[in-house]
């Protein structure tokens, strides 16, 4: 947590802000880059700041979440925003409840408006909210459901940077009225020239920063593997029109009973994996070795490209190696005299952070022709903006230096005018808070459940003479879990009948010692965990509520989840319903 100084030009009417903390390695250490860059512009722009480790959520633990919603309690946050992309606070969700929905940390439980930055909406949303099944048969249905519940909350705002992934977001049903924050990405601190006149670059040729991903995917039917390279090679005729209606096109010709079969209609979650993959991925690098291969000249690729897999054009060469995002990334942008990017297809009619990062710092970069970025940018927009024409926009600006710095400067003399960091987010956050729905406290709400417990199980809790050595001892009305190896049950529960409860689950209260344990139920039939969730070691007792189907299930286990043993004291193990109160 950090408290920032006040801000003596604009004046928010909140201070408290918590943000999403995205694990160090995730993108290639970028996106924990981003979030200090932009956390910084908020303490600059005044306001407190509660940062909220999203390691927490991916594998759930009981005890670090349980201890950061009450330090976040305290705090009392005014507003949430995901850094450096709200994908991030879409992940911030408790275990599931007894229908499966997981709440959100921001928007249900502490219920804040909460801002979520796109980056390549809808895909990226669904792949953080969806599971990720690896072939149709695997996938379920209810998709669009848990996407419109989650992104349609009343107290989430978006900011969208691509008017074209609005419109998208819109025809799916993704968004509220009046939710949507229409606002072109900022220009980022560390990436400013350190002088108003620009120096030519010191490397002059072409170069290329960017990812690749070159492994072939591996489809489970081969209908998929045609239908993905057949929509990948149309779109790559005429790029203008979007790849996700590409693809819709596509998915429309098909046989419906085929496309149920292959898992690809919307409601099935293997679609929304199978396009993410496609689009975000496989088509990417399509794109990118189409363009670069066209470029009529020598292309640096600075990241991962192999040149030893077929259909790379022999016009490039790699320079292996990460280039740490902030100054050094900025020098590399300013080295060569022109650098080419090829946005991701996920990019409708936006753009990303690279050109406005290329530009500030110094550099000059084409771009694909995207509608937002000739837009904010105009005729220098348009001038270096390329369809098919990339090899005729590189040989005028080599061989123009005059006009390759005119056009530059007026891009930059616009980023310095409108997309500064702290400027853009001075427009978004304001708007956020207009924008945000009241509290839930100020909306009709129904009867809330009321919890009864219908038989207390603590003493009834043992451990298999096959489990040992771990072991359960009974003393001082506690039972106290020992478990010396990962993964060994330790303790079971056997909660009886519930089939003719109405919301039958188990409420236990434990102080885990040493190491962590995991709590789950067994399903009688295969003997598989379901609903798994962990607790690592507290100074306090923890509650969960283990959910109990109305039948298939007559054990709930506890097993050490640690890689040494494991130690835990629990105080409290009934079985509970909830009823609901009259209206």
């Amino acid at each position: 947590m950090g408290v920032a100084p006040e801000s003596s030009i604009h004046r928010f009417p909140v201070k408290r802000i918590a943000v999403t903390v995205p694990p160090d390695h995730w993108f290639h250490g970028i996106a924990r880059a981003m979030f200090y860059i932009y956390r910084e512009a908020l303490v600059q722009l005044g306001f407190e700041i509660f940062d909220v480790p999203v390691d927490t959520f991916l594998v759930p633990d009981a005890t670090r979440i349980a201890n950061l919603v009450s330090d976040l309690r305290a705090f009392r946050p005014e507003l949430a925003f995901g850094l450096p992309k709200g994908s991030y606070a879409l992940i911030c969700r408790l275990p599931p409840r007894r229908d499966g929905w997981r709440p959100n940390l921001f928007t249900e439980v502490l219920d804040i408006p909460t801002i979520c930055l796109w980056d390549h909406a809808p895909l990226e949303l669904a792949d953080q909210l969806l599971a990720h099944p690896e072939n149709p048969s695997e996938s379920a249905a209810g998709a669009m459901e848990t996407l419109r519940r989650s992104l349609t909350d009343p107290r989430l705002i978006h900011w969208s940077p691509d008017t074209g992934q609005t419109q998208i977001m819109e025809e799916l049903g993704f968004l509220l009225p009046g939710h949507v924050i229409q606002e072109s990405l900022p220009s980022l601190p560390g990436f400013h020239s350190p002088t108003s006149s620009v120096k030519e670059a010191s490397a002059p040729g072409v170069a290329f920063i960017g990812h690749f991903y070159q492994e072939p995917p591996v489809y489970p039917d081969v209908d998929l593997e045609i239908l993905a390279n057949g929509a990948i090679r149309e779109w790559l005729l005429d790029t203008k029109q979007p790849l996700w209606y590409v693809l819709a096109g596509h998915l429309d010709g098909m046989d419906p009973d085929q496309r149920k079969q292959l898992g690809l209609d919307r409601d099935q979650t293997y679609f929304w994996h199978f396009a993410h993959r496609l689009i975000l991925h496989s088509a990417q690098t399509a794109r990118r070795l189409s363009i670069l291969g066209s470029a009529g000249v020598p292309v640096a690729c600075y990241g991962d490209l192999k040149t030893d897999v077929a259909g790379v054009p022999g016009n490039l060469t790699p320079i292996p190696g990460n280039i740490p995002f902030g100054p050094d990334l900025a020098a590399v942008l300013a080295r060569h005299t022109i650098t080419i990017d090829v946005f991701n297809p996920g990019s409708v009619h936006g753009y990303s952070h690279k050109p406005m990062m290329a530009f500030a710092a110094g550099g000059f970069m084409l771009v694909d022709r995207k509608r937002d970025f000739v837009h904010a940018f105009g005729e220098a927009g348009e001038a270096v903006s390329y369809d098919r024409d990339v090899s005729a926009k590189i040989g005028r600006f080599l061989t123009n230096p005059a006009y390759r710095l005119e056009v530059g400067e007026a891009i930059r003399q616009t980023i310095a005018a409108r997309f500064q960091l702290k400027d853009v987010l001075k427009r978004v956050i304001d708007l956020a808070l207009l924008r945000a729905a009241p509290a839930a406290s100020a909306r009709p709400l129904g009867p809330p459940a009321r919890i009864v417990t219908i038989k207390k199980l603590l003493k009834k809790m043992r451990c298999r003479p096959e489990w040992s050595p771990a072991s359960v001892e009974h003393r001082d009305g506690i039972a106290l879990i020992l478990a010396p190896h990962q993964w060994d049950y330790a303790a079971e529960i056997h909660p009886g009948s519930v089939y003719a409860m109405r919301e039958p689950h188990l409420r236990l209260n434990l102080i885990v010692e040493a190491g962590r344990i995991g709590v789950a139920a067994l399903l009688d039939d295969s003997g598989t965990l379901i609903g798994e969730q962990f607790l690592s070691a507290s100074q306090g007792p923890i509650g969960i509520t283990v959910e109990l189907p109305h039948k298939g299930v007559s054990t709930v286990i506890l097993r050490n989840a640690a890689v040494s043993a494991s130690r835990a004291r629990v105080l409290e193990a009934s079985l509970c319903d909830r009823v609901t109160r009259p209206a």
